[in-house]
């Protein structure tokens, strides 16, 4: 069992090496190389990072050369080719292929579901599609975009430092942070996007897990769980249907493409993440998040 401050200390290399990946994805990178920008053996550094990342560093390039080329997907321009090389496959079959398996669909089916989201459509209006966020959605997953107003919503939050890529990382210490309190942190997880996150700057993120009652901010191992009232209202809202990677690409169709089209203008209060089940390892396809957009008339 690691001590707090060695295991916060090992997620900031982690961190560092994740960023290193993201700046170039294609790039031939091994164990060895990202070993050393952590400042670790490869030894130490292959172990360490399964334990906290659950998962190899093979799967993490994969999964992020593949994030990114859904990034660069979305955009009706792109070419599967060259997406493909610039991912640093060497043949579109390949990339294809381990696209499907990432997100369950291939590289040319995506982009049309990209382009259908981001073309303008007329959004369906839903009562209560989440109860504080914390009951199963009754909205059908068939309309892009569902209009819902929602009931003011009490999260427990750890503010996200690091690329997207290592959230992940920050609610596995939310979770840990709240069972050492004696707390159960098996409750709905929900993220909260401050400022566009289709815009690089200004964007923060709060991995927050839904409080039974309204809390108090508190320290733990050092780092601050802060209370955090989301204010209801009117959000827009699309059901994202596979891996975790695949939300910022989704949100950027929404807020680009969607969003300037609806009639609605964006409100001041938080972007959402709501997600509505557990990954499965080798099932990241199957994952469930609701993909929420304050908006209100314009």
């Amino acid at each position: 069992m690691m001590k707090p401050s060695t295991e916060r200390d090992y997620r900031r290399r982690i961190a560092r090496v994740i960023e290193a990946i993201l700046v170039e994805p294609g790039a031939p990178h091994t164990l060895e190389s990202l070993a050393a920008v952590a400042h670790l053996s490869p030894y130490h550094f292959h172990r360490i990072y399964r334990a906290l990342t659950g998962e190899s560093v093979v799967e993490t390039v994969q999964r992020l050369r593949l994030a990114q080329a859904a990034q660069r997907l979305t955009d009706a321009a792109a070419l599967v080719t060259t997406v493909a090389h610039d991912a640093g496959y060497n043949s579109p079959q390949a990339f294809a292929r381990a696209f499907r398996g990432f997100t369950g669909v291939t590289p040319s089916e995506f982009k049309a579901r990209q382009k259908r989201l981001a073309a303008p459509s007329k959004a369906r209006r839903t009562s209560e599609l989440c109860e504080a966020a914390a009951t199963e959605s009754r909205m059908s997953v068939l309309p892009a975009v569902e209009l819902a107003e929602i009931a003011p919503i009490d999260l427990m939050c750890l503010r996200h430092d690091g690329p997207i890529a290592t959230i992940g990382q920050t609610y596995r210490s939310l979770m840990d942070m709240l069972r050492c309190e004696g707390n159960s942190a098996k409750g709905q997880r929900v993220g909260l996007c401050m400022h566009d996150p289709a815009l690089s700057g200004g964007f923060q993120y709060y991995a927050g897990i839904v409080a039974k009652s309204p809390s108090v901010p508190r320290t733990v191992e050092g780092e601050a769980i802060e209370a955090v009232r989301v204010e209801g209202g009117l959000y827009a809202v699309h059901r994202l249907i596979g891996p975790y990677a695949l939300i910022a690409p989704t949100f950027r169709a929404l807020y680009g493409g969607w969003l300037p089209q609806s009639g609605y203008a964006h409100d001041d209060r938080p972007g959402l993440e709501v997600y509505r089940n557990l990954m499965v390892a080798g099932l990241q396809h199957a994952c469930v998040t609701d993909l929420m957009i304050p908006i209100r008339k314009d």
